[in-house]
């Protein structure tokens, strides 16, 4: 078995490697980079850069020392600790990583860096292999895994939406709110995240329409989502985010925007629908459809457990790590 070290956290995905991982057998450490000025704005986030990389060499060494058969860096900005240490390594790109850092003077060279050095990039949602171009030969594709807890009772009627995203512009949620109005003239209570950049703004814009909750512990997500009929997940990424495949997961109907383009294999049983009018008239359908809710509910969970399950992760890390498999999209 091999000694591995998972860096860096994304939305628990590598505590979930991790425990995977050492159930197979492997030894695993996960490993903290410090994030001094990582969620400081601009220019003040590049210009700690140079201190940020400074920071990251007692990490750097600690990889290269360490004599692990694998190192796998989760966000690919952070995979310069891994050309720091001068070791082979493994980078899984998340999103933002790609799409929001290759606009970025100075993370652009940084994210190019981690991309050729790397010995093989993981990216997790289908639409971010259009931002790998020129590093095929490097890819799989690693879809997000997810627990998926005991089955829930599908909803026989819609009372209670969840718009369940991060509230960011990358997710398209000036798509959302808008609706929110209407929804709540047609009796249907709504409720989203306190959660991004805009949490401040859209309370208190859509306040008297949405009530508001804080993020929840990870391991209470299919328990919170189940006391919902039916969630609204991104409108802009044409792809399912981790957020959206846990609510799939938690046989819960999901409205939001795909392209189908991207999902040709297996196309995820979702209510597509983009933009407010497109959502409130998918909401007004559904209202008192018990048996698409259903049927919705029933299919979402299968197709995660199909594509998400941790089982299928492992299966699909280990022959990555020690095979040959190569974007297997």
């Amino acid at each position: 078995m091999a000694r591995i070290a998972l860096v860096h956290d994304i939305a628990g995905v590598a505590a979930v490697q991790a425990k995977l991982l050492g159930g197979a057998g492997h030894e695993v450490d996960q490993i903290r980079l410090p994030e001094w000025g990582a969620s400081w704005g601009w220019p003040a986030k590049a210009a700690a850069l140079p201190f940020r990389l400074a920071a990251y060499l007692p990490v750097a060494l600690k990889l290269r020392r360490g004599r692990y058969d694998i190192v796998h860096i989760h966000f690919l900005s952070h995979g310069v600790v891994g050309v720091l240490a001068r070791t082979p390594f493994f980078a899984q790109a998340h999103g933002s990583d790609l799409h929001v850092n290759l606009k970025s003077p100075a993370y652009r060279v940084v994210t190019r860096s981690v991309l050729e050095n790397a010995k093989a990039v993981f990216y997790v949602t289908p639409n971010l292999r259009a931002f790998l171009d020129g590093f095929a030969s490097k890819l799989v594709y690693l879809p997000n895994p997810v627990d998926v807890g005991p089955a829930t009772p599908p909803p026989k009627a819609v009372n209670r939406v969840l718009i369940f995203t991060r509230l960011h512009p990358i997710k398209g949620v000036d798509q959302i709110f808008p609706a929110v109005e209407k929804l709540s003239a047609m009796g249907i209570q709504v409720t989203a995240l306190e959660y991004g950049p805009l949490a401040a703004s859209h309370m208190r814009d859509y306040g008297r329409w949405v009530s508001f909750v804080k993020p929840i512990p990870h391991h209470l997500v299919s328990e919170f989502l189940g006391g919902y009929d039916l969630v609204i997940g991104q409108q802009r990424q044409g792809v399912l985010g981790l957020m959206e495949i846990e609510a799939l997961a938690a046989g819960r109907p999901l409205i939001t925007a795909v392209d189908p383009s991207l999902h040709l294999e297996d196309p995820p049983p979702v209510v597509g629908a983009a933009g407010p009018q497109a959502i409130i008239a998918a909401v007004g359908r559904l209202q008192n459809d018990a048996g698409e809710l259903a049927r919705l509910s029933a299919h979402g969970r299968e197709w995660a457990i199909r594509n998400h399950s941790p089982a299928h992760h492992l299966e699909l890390l280990q022959a990555a790590y020690f095979g040959t498999s190569r974007d297997r999209h």
